[in-house]
This record gives structure tokens, C-alpha cells and sequence, in this order.
């Protein structure tokens, strides 16, 4: 009697087509997850929860702040609140504007020189060498300028930049010229000065990313393109272009932003000047909130330009994510 009230837990009768028997198809069996426990639950926060307060304490906290720092105003040791006032004020600061135009210059040229120097030592570097102790030696010395520490290379440059130091040596003993070079004195030359020591500090990170790149794509294409007669060039911009559209999206968008909130290597080299020729955005909110004390005014700077940044962000990722949809190159 048991027999025929157990239900059949793994096979249902199913007639096949043109025949007159039946056979048994197995179904398999559903497993319901267990649900969570108390335990596991809290067992999960205490894994996110360092993460979360991390982020809560170092980056959330210390945004809104600013945001409310930059709505309110000191006098006489007691804080008032001014809404937007700043904002009003920065629209007819002829200085924050100066400072918007060369911290866009100055990354802009940034990530340039980053990028076309990284692609171009990393090709360098992805190419069969007849020494591979020769190859590990000259990737060392690649990546050499990332080791040293900001306050290092500042100082270096500063004494290469020196009327009398190294390449003033060079340009007036070996060129035979009689004035020395004031790189960082003179306006027109103290923003390509200053481009072309954030270009040598930073470059090796971005050349190690395209290498990874470059690594990863599949050897057979660049054979595929040779058998079809592409040239050099031709495979270049139909096969390796296209593959590291993703790569160089990311690190280009990455740099950009990082370069724009540069305030050491200005700090050590110019501080500024000369004529306010290197006075970028961060280090004029860096000059106003803390030299000057005005914070109020740097916050609303501070805000305003992580707004640019922001929306420069979005527009990156849905042109990265508009790309990788269509699989074609969409810078």
C-alpha cells in the first residue's frame, strides 16, 4: 500500500513520437538553496564592514564636507552661512579661470606624452629580443622614474633645471651658447618644464598596463593579417589599435583625472609661479584654503572641479561601455 502512495521522484512517463510504448525520461531533482542564517549574515557584514567604513570615513565623509565647507564662511573666528556666494564669486575670478586653462594644458599634455610614450616603449619591449637578459635590463631601466618618490624627482629636476646644473652645462659648453636656460623662471618655459617632469615620472606605469595589452592579443591575428597582405602599419591600426581600445580608454580617462588634481610636483618645482604661470586648478585650491586660509572659497573650487571631473568620468565610461557594444574603436 506505501508503494503506491510514494510519489515517483525521478521519472515521469513520456510517449514517444511513432511509437507505442512509453519510456522513462529522468528529471532532475530542484535543490533549494538553504536560506541564510543569522550567523552568515553577520558574518557577511563583518567582512564588508572595514571595507564600507573605510569609504564612509576617507571619501564619503570628507565629500560632503567640502560640499557644506564650501556653502559657509569665517569671520572674526565664527562660521555664517553664504550659500552660494563662492560659486557666484569664482564666475568672475579671472585667476580660477587662468588656473582652469593650465591645468587643462598641462593634462591634457600629460596624458599624451603618457600614453604615446608607454605605447611606444612597450612595443619596444613586446618585440623578440636576442638577448632576454639584454630585455629585462632595459625594462628595469624603463620603469626606474616610477621608483622614486615624488619628493625625490622634484628635487632632481630642480637641480637639473638649475642654471647651473647638467643641462645647462650641455647647453652652453657643448652648444656654445651664452645665456644658461631658466627653465622654471620663465613663464612660456616653466609649464613644459614642469609637463615634461610629470611626463618621465609617470610614464612607466601606463607603458606597463599597454604591455599587459599587448601581451594578450592572440598572436594568430597579426599572422591572419599577413597572409591577407597587411602591411606593418595596416596591422598596427586594424589589429593592434582595436584590441587595446579598452586598455587605452581606461588608462587615458585614469591619467586625465589623476593629472588634473596635481598639487606635489608644483609644490617642489614652481609653487606656482612664475606669474602664476603654473598655478593649475589644485594648487590654486591649495594656495586659497590653505595659505591664504580662505576655505570657504577653496571648498567651492574643490567642488566645482570634482563636478567637471565627474561628468568627465560618465562620459568616459558610457563611451567605453558604447565601444565594447559595438566592438569597434570609438576614440
Amino acid at each position: 500500500m506505501a508503494a503506491h502512495l510514494r510519489p515517483a521522484a525521478s521519472a515521469t512517463a513520456q510517449r514517444q513520437p511513432g511509437g507505442g510504448g512509453e519510456t522513462d525520461t529522468a528529471v532532475p531533482a530542484v535543490r533549494r538553496r538553504s536560506p541564510l542564517t543569522s550567523a552568515t549574515r553577520f558574518g557577511g557584514y563583518l567582512y564588508v564592514g572595514p571595507s564600507v567604513l573605510f569609504l564612509v570615513l576617507l571619501s564619503i565623509y570628507p565629500l560632503l564636507y567640502t560640499v557644506q565647507l564650501s556653502t559657509t564662511d569665517v569671520r572674526a573666528g565664527e562660521q555664517f552661512f553664504v550659500g552660494l556666494t563662492h560659486y557666484a564669486a569664482l564666475w568672475r575670478d579671472p585667476w580660477f579661470w587662468n588656473s582652469a586653462k593650465l591645468d587643462l594644458i598641462f593634462s591634457v599634455a600629460s596624458t599624451i606624452f603618457h600614453l604615446g610614450l608607454g605605447f611606444a616603449f612597450a612595443t619596444l619591449l613586446n618585440q623578440a629580443w636576442p638577448s632576454l637578459w639584454l630585455r629585462n635590463l632595459f625594462r628595469g631601466l624603463l620603469i626606474l622614474p616610477w621608483v622614486f618618490s615624488t619628493a625625490a624627482s622634484g628635487l632632481m629636476w630642480t637641480l637639473l633645471y638649475h642654471p647651473f646644473g647638467i643641462l645647462n652645462y650641455f647647453w652652453i659648453a657643448i652648444l656654445k651658447q651664452s645665456d644658461p636656460l631658466e627653465f622654471l623662471a620663465q613663464p612660456g618655459m616653466a609649464l613644459v618644464s614642469l609637463t615634461v617632469v610629470n611626463t618621465w615620472k609617470a610614464y612607466p606605469i601606463y607603458m606597463i598596463f599597454i604591455l599587459g595589452g599587448l601581451q594578450a592579443i592572440p598572436h594568430e591575428l597579426y599572422e591572419a593579417a599577413k597572409v591577407d597582405g597587411a602591411s606593418a602599419w595596416q596591422r598596427f591600426m586594424n589589429v593592434t589599435v582595436p584590441q587595446l581600445r579598452t586598455v587605452l580608454l581606461a588608462i587615458s580617462s585614469l591619467d586625465f583625472v589623476t593629472t588634473m588634481g596635481h598639487v606635489d610636483l608644483i609644490r617642489l618645482l614652481t609653487r606656482g609661479g612664475p606669474l602664476q604661470s603654473t598655478e593649475t586648478t589644485p594648487f590654486y585650491i591649495f594656495k586659497t584654503a590653505l595659505i591664504d586660509g580662505n576655505l570657504g572659497y577653496g571648498a567651492a573650487i574643490a567642488t566645482l572641479l570634482m563636478v567637471a571631473l565627474a561628468i568627465f568620468t560618465v562620459f568616459y565610461l558610457r563611451m567605453l561601455s558604447r565601444g565594447t557594444e559595438s566592438d569597434g574603436t570609438s576614440f
